[in-house]
């Protein structure tokens, strides 16, 4: 399974995520691979009043708030795609 995309997309996919919620140029506080069943099946990037998780196997980014609510979910690689067009 090589669903994980190059970091670059994802990472653009998390900075286009927050500036749509308002939150640009947050730092990451921290990162945590996100493990079920002893695989991979995401990761979790922790930001100040946000948190972005990125699932590997549907390849989308949810943007939860502080007390769990989810925000918004991107396709990786959408913002991408959308500045080609």
């Amino acid at each position: 399974m090589d669903n994980a995309p190059e970091p670059a997309p994802l990472h653009q996919t998390i900075a286009a995520g927050l500036s749509e919620l308002g939150m640009p140029d947050l730092p990451c506080r921290s990162t945590t691979f996100l493990i079920r069943g002893g695989y991979c099946i995401g990761q979790r990037f922790l930001f100040d009043g946000v948190q972005a998780i990125w699932l590997i196997a549907e390849n989308v980014v949810q943007f939860y708030d502080e007390n769990g609510r989810m925000l918004t979910s991107v396709e990786v690689g959408a913002a991408r795609r959308q500045e080609a067009a």
